[in-house]
């Protein structure tokens, strides 16, 4: 990061792909259907409401059968 100044502006430089990971979490940020998406999620994690991924990948094998 480099930061730049003179009496007028301040500038921070940051690497392109740091600038674009806080662009798309902003984006997300900003959806509010995404963000009750990420709560429920949240929630069904607490209350044990998952799979494992050997238990998600024997029913996705089951299906292909």
């Amino acid at each position: 990061m480099t930061e730049v100044s003179s009496a007028d502006v301040e500038m921070v430089t940051i690497p392109r792909h740091i600038y674009e990971s806080l662009l798309e979490t902003l984006e997300t940020l900003s959806d509010r259907v995404e963000i009750e998406s990420i709560k429920k999620g949240i929630e069904d994690i607490r209350n044990d409401r998952f799979f494992s991924e050997e238990e998600f990948m024997g029913m996705y094998q089951e299906l292909l059968a």
